[in-house]
């Protein structure tokens, strides 16, 4: 028998739980002065996968992971243009592809850093 639950997946207060470490937190900062929007975006879909991790029961190892990892998954647009990033309007061929780069940017980001090297592999997975 399934039970259907209803579950509140924003909750912004269950994010402030797993504290992110002070170079994750520059490279979100640094982020969130380029482009609060994707800052935002960064901490939302952060707190949905935590939630979601909340909801399957999944340890709590594996929810701090991917909840970091989901905070991170972006990181690379720090190196997009601004003029592409904030383009009001679609992107021409050559910027899409150009915007495409900040997935491998983000990869590269992480694996020169100790402390974000474990969550490398994650943002060359966005797009």
């Amino acid at each position: 028998m399934i039970v259907k639950q209803d579950i509140e997946f924003y909750s912004p207060t269950n994010l402030k739980s797993y504290n992110l470490d002070q170079t994750m937190r520059y490279q979100l900062n640094m982020l969130e002065n380029l482009d609060p929007f994707t800052r935002k975006h960064s901490e939302n879909v952060a707190n949905l996968t935590c939630r979601m991790c909340e909801y399957l029961h999944a340890k709590q190892m594996f929810t701090i992971h991917v909840t970091t990892c989901a905070y991170l998954h972006d990181i690379g647009k720090l190196f997009i243009p601004p003029e592409i990033l904030h383009k009001p309007d679609r992107l021409t061929e050559e910027e899409f592809e150009i915007m495409k780069t900040h997935t491998t940017i983000g990869y590269k980001i992480c694996m020169k850093d100790l402390k974000l090297r474990p969550y490398a592999r994650w943002p060359s997975l966005s797009s």
